[in-house]
């Protein structure tokens, strides 16, 4: 197993990746390429024999210094259960402290128990504090597309 940072030549792999992975949502190659050019310290993959099996990504915000949003993150099927999540999280976690943030958001769908449950872990294995501080309500009129997911902060 290795974990590094993302970067252009990975879009397709993790456009793969990430539609194997439900319920990650896909987006266009150019928000991959955007995201591995702009904000690669903030992007890693976990492969096994050449195969990508964890995906983390995140943006800065531009509006607090403090806060990093992490986007996506996802371990496919057959690699569940082997803790790879928190190792996506830490490294995420290590570069969010190396820009000299300690704020990490991350929006959760309330049906995605599992999601809540391996970032509660996480946060109490390293003594951090989560707290919900809002809910996200979005109606997509292009696809009629309702969203809501729960916005939570993690200090570290």
């Amino acid at each position: 197993m290795i974990i590094r940072n993302c970067n252009e030549e990975d879009v397709d792999k993790i456009r793969r990746f990430v539609r194997e992975c439900e319920p990650l949502e896909l987006h266009t190659p150019f928000t991959y390429w955007t995201l591995f050019n702009y904000f690669s310290n903030l992007c890693f993959l976990i492969a096994e024999d050449d195969m990508v099996i964890g995906f983390v990504s995140g943006i800065r915000s531009s509006l607090d210094q403090n806060v990093v949003y992490l986007w996506q993150i996802g371990v496919s099927k057959n690699s569940r259960g082997k803790n790879y999540a928190s190792v996506l999280i830490d490294a995420f976690t290590k570069a969010v402290r190396a820009i000299e943030c300690n704020k990490i958001q991350v929006s959760i769908s309330p049906e995605n128990k599992t999601s809540y449950k391996v970032f509660l872990k996480y946060v109490k294995e390293h003594s951090y504090s989560i707290s919900k501080i809002s809910e996200i309500k979005y109606h997509d009129q292009l696809s009629d597309k309702k969203e809501f997911e729960i916005l939570y902060e993690i200090e570290i």
